[in-house]
């Protein structure tokens, strides 16, 4: 009963990245028409388990797929299949992150980039009827300069393309606090921005993102238990984009007693539920919506505020979320 009715209820999704979404019959195929045995690995070197040791380990299973999205063709192709995807979950909205300067090697240039996942959006759109938007990411091993760039070439696809801008990568050896001028550049040319913070239990990260006035965090685990950070992003309304599956996954979290997300509902936090990586981490929203019931003990009133409170933080069009609040009070 759980399962029909997850899978009826229109969905939103904030927290999904590109790379971490590839089909992996795309990255069989692009290695076989290179002439490249399947590694012997292949399953380890693409999806984590629950076994998962760390967030490094996890990010190590975007080798294969970014070697495939080097390509115009490529990133076309990731698009429609994630938006064919959403559609197959009743998602009507889903904002993809990606970062462009990780799609350079095979000498792209961020124009061409950007319009590839245009035209992937267009066909995807037009096909599935999902409304797309695209987060930049910024990366944080990578250097001021190199962000920069990224976020002025980035700067001419927003809003209609591009809705907001994010940095990525391992929180631990790269803390927010060397990216001020990233987001000042951003704030100054009128982009929104979600940042990745507390994922790996680092708290000043968290403090670092809401003096940046970010609005809206990434993961946010490390909050758990701070009353007053916690009365901070309620104060101000701060979107908490939450990824069960892959924080149990990355050891943000041990399991469902720890997790925090009814706990953020409770204290009124706007919290939504995210799939982060569908390939990595072997999950569809669906699955994350059903799990959070079916272990985590959400119950119908709590998951229909998931759903709200993802259509409040989004960066949608302001009618869009309207027309959709409508359609989710139907739903009991």
């Amino acid at each position: 009963m759980n399962r029909a009715w997850i899978e009826s209820l229109p969905k939103i999704e904030l927290h999904c990245h590109l790379d971490g979404s590839v089909h992996r019959s795309r990255i069989r195929a692009f290695l076989a028409g290179r002439g490249e045995a399947l590694p012997a690995d292949f399953d380890r070197r693409i999806s984590v388990s629950e076994d998962c040791p760390s967030l490094t380990e996890y990010l190590r299973c975007f080798e294969l797929p970014l070697r495939w999205l080097q390509t115009e063709e490529g990133l076309e192709q990731a698009v429609i299949d994630l938006l064919r995807d959403a559609e197959k979950e009743n998602t009507r909205y889903i904002e993809i992150r990606f970062a462009p300067a990780l799609h350079l090697e095979g000498g792209l240039s961020y124009d061409q980039v950007f319009r590839a996942l245009e035209r992937g959006r267009a066909q995807g759109e037009k096909e599935t009827g999902v409304l797309c938007r695209f987060i930049v990411c910024a990366m944080r091993h990578h250097s001021e300069a190199q962000n920069l760039s990224v976020l002025e070439a980035a700067q001419r696809y927003f809003p209609d393309l591009i809705c907001a801008a994010d940095l990525a990568g391992d929180e631990n050896a790269f803390p927010t606090t060397l990216h001020t001028a990233f987001f000042r550049r951003a704030q100054a040319l009128g982009i929104p921005y979600t940042i990745h913070s507390g994922e790996t239990g680092n708290k000043a990260n968290i403090v670092t993102a809401l003096e940046l006035n970010a609005q809206r965090l990434g993961h946010g685990i490390a909050m758990a238990g701070d009353a007053e950070l916690t009365e901070r992003c309620r104060e101000r309304g701060v979107g908490i984009e939450m990824c069960p599956t892959s924080n149990f996954q990355t050891k943000a979290s041990a399991g469902w007693a720890e997790y925090p997300l009814k706990a953020y509902l409770a204290a009124g936090l706007k919290a939504s539920l995210n799939t982060d990586n569908r390939t990595v981490s072997r999950t569809d929203l669906n699955r994350e919506y059903l799990r959070a019931m079916e272990e985590g003990g959400c119950s119908r009133a709590e998951i229909l505020t998931l759903l709200k409170n993802a259509c409040d933080v989004s960066f949608a069009p302001a009618e869009w979320k309207r027309q959709y609040l409508k359609e989710l009070a139907e739903y009991r």
